[in-house]
């Protein structure tokens, strides 16, 4: 979606097989688990203006140092209302740092998308397709960490 929006993508993963997918989605892949200081290196000690933040604790540190001042993060990952993490408060407020906590899209990002999806910009990425009749395999096959894309339930 950011690429389709003009936006220049510097995505991380840990896994070699996923960083060869998703290269034809980023102008930048990092495996490196310190990906803040290849990021800043990649905008000339700048950082990134938006991190999506998709995997949650283990990775925010990381995330936060990837940022620019005044940079933002969206944490769409690790929804566990139990789980701690300290924060650094001192840090956010040197940096100027916006974290904006996201659960769920909108109507307007929803018809942002689908106008996307209609011009061709944004194609679905679909890792397997189950009939609706075994959504139990389905939900078996969304443990498989290596997967790559969305699951497909189909009536």
């Amino acid at each position: 979606m950011a690429k389709a929006l003009g936006a220049r993508v510097i995505a991380i993963t840990r896994s070699p097989e996923k960083a060869r997918f998703i290269k034809q989605f980023a102008d930048e892949v990092v495996t490196e688990q310190r990906f803040s200081k290849v990021v800043k290196d990649l905008t000339n000690n700048v950082g990134a203006d938006i991190v999506i933040e998709a995997v949650g604790t283990p990775t925010l540190e990381e995330s936060l140092r990837s940022l620019r001042s005044g940079g933002r993060v969206i944490i769409i990952g690790n929804v566990n209302p139990d789980e701690t993490y300290q924060l650094r408060l001192g840090y956010l407020i040197m940096k100027d740092i916006i974290m904006i906590g996201n659960v769920r899209s909108n109507r307007s990002d929803v018809a942002e998308t689908l106008k996307l999806l209609s011009k061709g910009f944004v194609k679905p990425v679909i890792a397997a397709t189950f009939p609706l009749d075994k959504f139990s395999d389905a939900l078996e096959f969304m443990k498989n960490n290596s997967r790559i894309g969305k699951i497909l339930i189909r009536p």
